[in-house]
């Protein structure tokens, strides 16, 4: 974390050593986090502010981490009117599972 707005220089000073585990994160006024990820099983997970309004606003996003083995045990399809943005927004969708 660090004050004013994130830039591709903050990742000089990511601790990738010895990181703690958590399941929340401060996010204070005028300043960023950075959270390291690890998906243990394939699905639709769910990123998102503790505050009901903020999700409102649309602080929260969704990341579907498919497996190669395309089981149904593991995960659905991604729904049809999911948004895509960013880096992913012009690739295609994963075929469906069923």
């Amino acid at each position: 974390m660090g004050p004013g707005k994130w830039t591709p220089e903050c990742r000089k000073v990511y601790n990738l050593l010895d990181t703690v585990s958590r399941h929340t994160i401060q996010v204070y006024p005028k300043s960023w986090s950075a959270v390291m990820l690890t998906f243990d099983n394939a699905g639709m997970w769910n990123l998102r502010s503790e505050v009901w309004e903020r999700r409102y606003l649309g602080q929260q996003l969704y990341i579907s981490v498919t497996s190669p083995a395309r089981s149904l045990r593991d995960e659905y399809s991604l729904p049809d009117a999911t948004l895509l943005c960013g880096a992913v927004a012009n690739l295609p969708k994963p075929p469906p599972y069923t």
